[in-house]
């Protein structure tokens, strides 16, 4: 997974995402369900699901999700035969479905993405093959493609379930600040608010949810570089980011776990996504983050959207998903 998400616009603008169903004026009426992160395969044969597809489809969706401090995979997988599939619309309600068709009648392998096709939101992935090999060789070609679908589609339901519960307040802030919003959903609250900084978090009994905004002049290309970046967030996090004990605060956890960055398309702008392990220097908290870099045009200012989870003893996956996709939620006013 360290490649994932890469750019691929030529592929994506090839590839027709359409949106189809019944109801009234042809939309949607049935509404999508399933859990964060989890996605249902079908395939046209149960011994294809217990030979080499359905291994190499469980090796993808297994691995690892990106720096967390403990194992999770980055979906969760439920195999459900495709005639089973065709014929029960609990299933079909499923957000996010992936069907493998083999026929040997096809010439060539192709993929397609529909939106909404049984239920909204929704996405569902079809990879048709004329062989098992064909398949194999097609999807590890195309698994990158697979995996943005789907994360872009987990963002998309929870920034529609955020917007449900916005706190306008936050979001008048944030326009006001920073000229942007996000759909921050109420249980957030501002904890500090300056100059070009703004630390949005959540807390509850069981985690902690945070978001660090800051904003400083573009000068040069090196503000995309990721020692540059950490750095910058090293010195944000000490200033503003206090842990509960006298003397303690935020930092960047290198000494626990690699860093992971990459260039990446967020929102239509050229960023640098990274991910890395914090920790509370002087104290024992830590957790998992991933920091956004961009460059707000109409300022010539980098902007930086950094969040980050705290959950002792518990699964992190689903909870730094939402972080992401409150990130991904943001929006230029007037533009």
């Amino acid at each position: 997974m360290r490649s994932l998400r890469k750019l691929f616009p030529l592929f994506i603008i090839i590839l027709v995402l359409v949106s189809c169903g019944e109801g009234k004026k042809g939309k949607i009426t049935t509404h999508s369900t399933g859990k964060t992160a989890e996605v249902i395969v079908s395939t046209n044969s149960e011994a294809r699901w217990e030979g080499p597809i359905g291994d190499a489809i469980r090796a993808f969706f297994n691995q690892d999700y990106e720096v967390l401090n403990q194992v999770e995979p980055i979906f969760e997988v439920a195999h459900v035969p495709i005639d089973i599939l065709e014929s029960d619309k609990m299933f079909r309600a499923h957000h996010n479905i992936f069907i493998v068709n083999i026929d040997e009648r096809v010439e060539k392998t192709s993929i397609e993405a529909k939106k909404d096709l049984w239920a909204s939101p929704q996405r569902v992935i079809r990879i048709t093959a004329p062989s098992n090999e064909a398949f194999i060789e097609f999807f590890e070609q195309k698994k990158e493609v697979v995996y943005n679908i789907l994360m872009d589609a987990e963002y998309e339901r929870l920034i529609s379930t955020f917007h449900g519960f916005r706190d306008r307040k936050i979001m008048a802030q944030l326009d006001s600040s920073f000229k942007f919003t996000m759909e921050i959903p109420s249980g957030f609250y501002i904890a500090k608010n300056s100059a070009d900084f703004m630390w949005i978090r959540k807390e509850t009994p069981q985690n902690s949810q945070g978001l660090i905004i800051y904003t400083y002049d573009y000068v040069d290309t090196l503000a995309f570089d990721v020692n540059r970046i950490l750095s910058f967030r090293d010195v944000i996090t000490e200033e503003f980011i206090p842990g509960p004990s006298e003397g303690s605060y935020m930092v960047v956890a290198c000494d626990y776990s690699p860093i992971e960055s990459k260039r990446i398309d967020f929102n239509g702008m050229f960023a640098v996504e990274t991910r890395g392990l914090w920790k509370l220097e002087n104290d024992f908290m830590g957790g998992p983050f991933i920091n956004y870099t961009f460059v707000d045009e109409r300022s010539n200012k980098v902007v930086t959207i950094d969040g980050y989870v705290y959950a002792p003893n518990a699964p992190k996956r689903d909870l730094m998903i939402q972080i992401e996709s409150l990130a991904h939620s943001l929006k230029f006013v007037n533009q």
